[in-house]
C-alpha cells in the first residue's frame, strides 16, 4: 500500500467497521470519512488521524507512512478477514471498544472475560460432564 488513502481504507475494512461506523465512532461525518479514503483531505486533523489510527488498531507511523517501527510491536488484533464479515453490531461495538485500551489493560480485561466464561461453563454444566 503506497498511500495513506490506501492504507486507511485497508486498515478500515481489516477492522470489520464501515465509513458510517468510522464517522460515528470519531463524532465526525461519513462524508469526511469517504473524503480522507478518495484523497480529497488536504489537511487531515492531527486529533482526527491519531484518534483513526487509535480506532483501527494501527500505529500512527505506520499509517502515515508505510513503514513499520523497528522495534517489535505487538499486533492489535489478529483475526482472519472473513470472521470481520460475520461480526454482530454487538461484537464491532466491543472490538471498537477494547482496540482503544492500552495494551496492558486489553490483556487484563481478556483473562477477566476468560474467567467469566469459565465461571459461566461450571455454572451451567452439570458435574459430572465437566
Amino acid at each position: 500500500m503506497n498511500t495513506l488513502t490506501e492504507r486507511i481504507r485497508s486498515a478500515r475494512e481489516e477492522a470489520g467497521l464501515s465509513q458510517a461506523d468510522v464517522a460515528k465512532a470519531l463524532r465526525i461525518s461519513a462524508s469526511a470519512v469517504n473524503q480522507w479514503e478518495q484523497g480529497l483531505t488536504k489537511n487531515m486533523k492531527l486529533n482526527n488521524f491519531f484518534a483513526l489510527a487509535n480506532l483501527l488498531g494501527q500505529d500512527p507511523r505506520w499509517l502515515a507512512t508505510g513503514k513499520m517501527l523497528s522495534r517489535v510491536q505487538e499486533p492489535a488484533v489478529i483475526s482472519p478477514k472473513s470472521e470481520y464479515s460475520t461480526l454482530t453490531s454487538e461484537e464491532k461495538a466491543l472490538l471498537h471498544y477494547v482496540r482503544r485500551l492500552p495494551v496492558k489493560l486489553r490483556k487484563t480485561l481478556l483473562k477477566f472475560i476468560r474467567g467469566l466464561g469459565d465461571a459461566h461453563i461450571s455454572l451451567t454444566t452439570p458435574a459430572a460432564e465437566r
